[in-house]
């Protein structure tokens, strides 16, 4: 049976859940990510994502610290989930960004464009070494 619908003023074009499972992420023809509580179906936070054209694509991390987006302006964008912030982009589709992958091992980004290409990244070592355990700090003794 259906829990819950959720409505915006956007055709969805991609949805994934925070590995907390406490939230999802959705992107559309809005241009916008948005952050929905998964409890209650309400959205917590919208951010442009796009300054031109749809966002197709979407794929979060391991961890849930970061995500990456791509669409209708050809850009892959890797953001910090928690600030919202994309920190750092790639060029080099030639057609828009259907699709988004992380690699297992959260070392490589693959994107897939309309021109029928697809792209292997790096994932950036500030971001591949940012993760929440790491960053706890410890006690010496």
């Amino acid at each position: 049976t259906r829990v819950m619908c959720l409505f915006e003023a956007t055709m969805f074009k991609q949805v994934v859940y925070h590995p907390d499972e406490s939230q999802l992420l959705t992107t559309g023809s809005d241009r916008k990510v948005s952050y929905w509580n998964i409890f209650d179906g309400q959205a917590i936070r919208m951010i442009e994502a796009s300054e031109e054209g749809e966002v197709n694509a979407l794929a979060i991390t391991r961890e849930g610290e970061h995500f990456v987006t791509g669409g209708q302006d050809k850009i892959v964008r890797l953001w910090d989930y928690d600030e919202g912030i994309s920190y750092y982009y790639g060029i080099g589709h030639s057609g828009h960004i259907t699709k988004m992958a992380i690699s297992p091992d959260q070392k490589t980004i693959i994107s897939v464009g309309s021109e029928g290409a697809i792209l292997v990244w790096a994932m950036p070592d500030s971001v591949f070494k940012a993760k929440a355990d790491n960053e706890m700090p410890t006690l010496n003794n």
